[in-house]
């Protein structure tokens, strides 16, 4: 199970970039995952990138708690961004 060990985001008017770091709660002895994030300029307006070259799958856990985190930080700040709520849809 995922832990979130450190989340960093820098912004400017319109661009974003940062990232998440994970401890695993089974193995507290393995090296904390981390996922890069940087700003696109289509939807979903931010690209993941994990540090582990094999974990690049979006299903990989860390990439899709990275996903869930910036989906919920940009929903709720889209105006950080130069978006609007429209931009981010409920789901």
């Amino acid at each position: 199970m995922l832990q979130l060990l450190s989340l960093t985001l820098a912004y400017d008017d319109t661009r974003f970039f940062g990232s998440v770091m994970f401890t695993d709660t089974d193995r507290p002895d393995d090296k904390p995952a981390a996922v890069l994030i940087d700003h696109t300029d289509i939807s979903p307006w931010f690209r993941l990138t994990n540090v582990d070259p094999d974990g690049q799958d979006p299903t990989v856990p860390e990439m899709v708690e990275a996903d869930r985190i910036m989906q919920f930080i940009l929903r709720y700040t889209p105006d950080r961004i130069g978006r609007t709520a429209a931009d981010f849809p409920q789901p």
